[in-house]
């Protein structure tokens, strides 16, 4: 992602049963309309290639299912993988955000199309918001260096 293009956002997601998945879709989305580069990476099978893409993001958000009141074991797996960006510092200077989903947001016997409306444009907020935020930051950099 080049200093003067779009912001570049990742969405590092676990989601178990979908409905991670639809209000991960929707963060993306909003970033998206919002003129960002957005990639999605499902972090239980996250490549090299995803771990680089993580690291040339402006923004990461990162999302999981909550079980048991916590992040997925999948998500706590791969936080703790990325304590090799953390030694180098190559997460420095990131914008940061996360969400959940949760049995008290979604009905846990429905299907990932039972995810509420209003979750959903809570996350496309979310994700323009970011988006946003991104681009602000990135253009400070870019005046900074120039």
């Amino acid at each position: 992602m080049s200093p003067s293009g779009p912001p570049g956002i990742a969405i590092a997601l676990h989601s178990g049963y979908g409905h991670t998945a639809v209000i991960a879709e929707a963060v993306a989305r909003g970033a998206a309309d919002s003129g960002a580069e957005v990639v999605s990476i499902s972090v239980d099978t996250i490549t090299d290639e995803q771990w680089a893409q993580l690291d040339a993001a402006d923004a990461i958000i990162f999302g999981s299912a909550t079980y048991m009141g916590t992040a997925s074991a999948a998500f706590h797996a791969f936080a703790q993988a990325s304590s090799k960006r953390w030694f180098p510092h190559a997460w420095v200077d990131k914008l940061a955000a996360g969400f959940t989903n949760a049995g008290a947001q979604s009905e846990t016997d429905a299907g990932p199309d039972a995810v509420h409306r209003s979750d959903i444009a809570t996350a496309e907020h979310l994700g323009a918001r970011v988006a946003r935020q991104a681009a602000i930051f990135r253009a400070g950099h870019a005046t900074l260096a120039a």
